[in-house]
């Protein structure tokens, strides 16, 4: 799974109700992903929403995802809808993980990866081998690569098209 868009890079303990503040409950007990996207990181950088283009990756540092469960779709389902191909960080709350993953959603812990780019900077990452590369600054480094179950699931689409395709049923979306 090969990943490459221009970097939006944040601070350390990003918690769910920073990528999407609890003001926008309602829109996220909606599924309103779309609505979730327009207020993605707004308390912590206001331009972000307005300008990620597809693509895009956020880069975090220590502690993505911290926070109530209750807030985490909102959070994820908001950072896909924004165009956001991927969210990366030093390391990430395990939950919020499973349920990124779970929903198909391209979160994952590299450490390190926060002293490897800025904002603005290209990345070119493939998370199956763990290489990635700083277009801008012309840098690479290896990170551990992601397992082959967890990249079957994304692929699919989340774990119930995962599990679909994996019994040969009909109802898979992708």
């Amino acid at each position: 799974m090969i990943f490459e868009g221009r970097v939006w890079k944040v601070g350390d303990n990003i918690g769910a109700t920073d990528l999407v503040s609890a003001r926008h409950d309602k829109a996220g007990m909606q599924r309103q992903w779309d609505e979730c996207a327009q207020h993605l990181l707004e308390d912590v950088d206001p331009a972000i929403a307005r300008e990620i283009q597809p693509g895009d990756i956020l880069v975090a540092g220590q502690n993505l995802g911290t926070g109530h469960a209750h807030y985490y779709m909102a959070a994820i389902m908001g950072s896909a809808a924004s165009g956001l191909s991927a969210l990366l960080a030093d390391s990430v709350n395990a939950l919020f993980l499973r349920a990124a993953v779970d929903a198909g959603v391209t979160v994952w812990s590299l450490p390190g990866i926060s002293r490897f780019v800025d904002s603005g900077d290209r990345l070119h990452i493939d998370l199956r081998t763990g290489h990635a590369e700083n277009r801008t600054q012309h840098t690479h480094q290896q990170f551990p690569p992601v397992g082959d179950a967890v990249l079957q699931i994304l692929d699919a689409g989340g774990s119930r098209n995962w599990a679909l395709r994996a019994v040969g049923a009909a109802h898979a979306i992708r």
